[in-house]
């Protein structure tokens, strides 16, 4: 019997042990929607590149997550809030989102990331998804128009007549 080739399988199988341990302490806490989770400052409405008149758009709030796509929305119930995603001793800003799990042991095929690089008011999507499983369109929408950014927030029309107003007896005088 070969020693070395027997020692090498045991280290490989203690290795993968190991992993799997690992993998399964990783944390995910299911959710029902953002209220008292510190996220406030990501609430508002994303769009590819800012331009909220493109789509898809997913709006961040209390209740989740809403997507509009195709002039459809949906608003998942239950997402998944990938706690150590980052590692143990992540400091920074960014917070990992599986938002359409498919059970209790399958997080889903999308990652999300609330601003990914550290790059506050953005969005990311990216493909989880092993060989031979595939997006929804929705989710390969998402993939297609990331990075996502916060739209600017609209102008109230009575804002826009006091402002020209303003402007109008500035210029009068």
């Amino acid at each position: 019997m070969n020693t070395r080739h027997n020692h090498t399988w045991r280290h490989a199988t203690w290795l993968a042990l190991a992993m799997g341990l690992m993998a399964g302490n990783a944390r995910a806490l299911t959710l029902h929607g953002l209220k008292g989770q510190g996220l406030s400052a990501a609430y508002g409405t994303y769009a590819p590149r800012g331009d909220c008149q493109r789509e898809p758009r997913i709006t961040v709030d209390d209740s989740g997550f809403t997507y509009r796509y195709r002039g459809h929305t949906s608003h998942p119930t239950t997402f998944e809030h990938a706690l150590t995603y980052a590692g143990p001793d992540y400091q920074g800003i960014g917070q990992w989102f599986f938002p359409f799990p498919l059970s209790d042991s399958d997080y889903g095929r999308l990652l999300m990331t609330i601003n990914p690089d550290e790059k506050a008011g953005t969005l990311k999507f990216e493909p989880n998804v092993a060989p031979g499983e595939s997006l929804t369109p929705l989710q390969a929408a998402l993939v297609k128009g990331s990075p996502y950014a916060k739209c600017a927030k609209p102008i109230a029309a009575s804002g826009v007549a006091s402002r020209a107003r303003a402007a109008r007896q500035g210029a009068a005088s």
